[in-house]
């Protein structure tokens, strides 16, 4: 009985030594691209144009943004290539109070991206309806710190740059 169990145990030891024990890491995550380009980003909405807050179009913004982050994994060059248009900026009243003041503003990007194996010349991910959704309060007293429409414009877009990367790059 005794060498029976001893060979079972073996056999289920050497067993999850060969096959492992299914845990698969994410590291090896496009590990043949070692640069990125991110083409100037497209804005088709009138309404999101231009950042009051730095005094830039907003398109140089994005793109910036988007530069910095993705070049903290890859580095300028052609192996890949990133390609986002802004279709539609919404922002609408969300929450109101007991007299029927607004309380909360939901602020709404739409957005297509493809992003594009240089390389292996295919597509890693693409979608035409990608949205962006920043909720703020402006009235004091709140679940979050009351915010002026500049710094939920700003929020809106390092939370769209961070989304993206941890989508694409991490893919989380």
């Amino acid at each position: 009985m005794y060498k029976a169990m001893c060979v079972l145990v073996l056999l289920l030891v050497s067993l999850s030594l060969i096959s492992g024990c299914g845990y698969v890491s994410k590291s090896a995550y496009l590990e043949h691209i070692d640069t990125i380009r991110i083409t100037p980003v497209e804005i088709l909405d009138a309404d999101f144009a231009y950042d009051n807050a730095s005094q830039r179009p907003y398109d140089e913004v994005i793109h910036e943004k988007l530069t910095q982050r993705f070049n903290r994994k890859w580095r300028d060059g052609n192996d890949a290539e990133f390609t986002m248009r802004i279709q539609d900026f919404d922002i609408r009243e969300h929450s109101y109070g007991p007299q029927g003041e607004v309380e909360m503003v939901r602020m709404t990007l739409q957005i297509e991206y493809e992003f594009l194996d240089r390389v292996r010349n295919n597509m890693i991910a693409e979608t035409d309806n990608h949205l962006q959704v920043h909720d703020y309060y402006v009235v004091p007293g709140r679940a979050e710190p009351m915010e002026t429409r500049e710094e939920a414009e700003r929020r809106l877009v390092d939370e769209l740059v961070e989304d993206l990367y941890n989508q694409l790059a991490e893919q989380w």
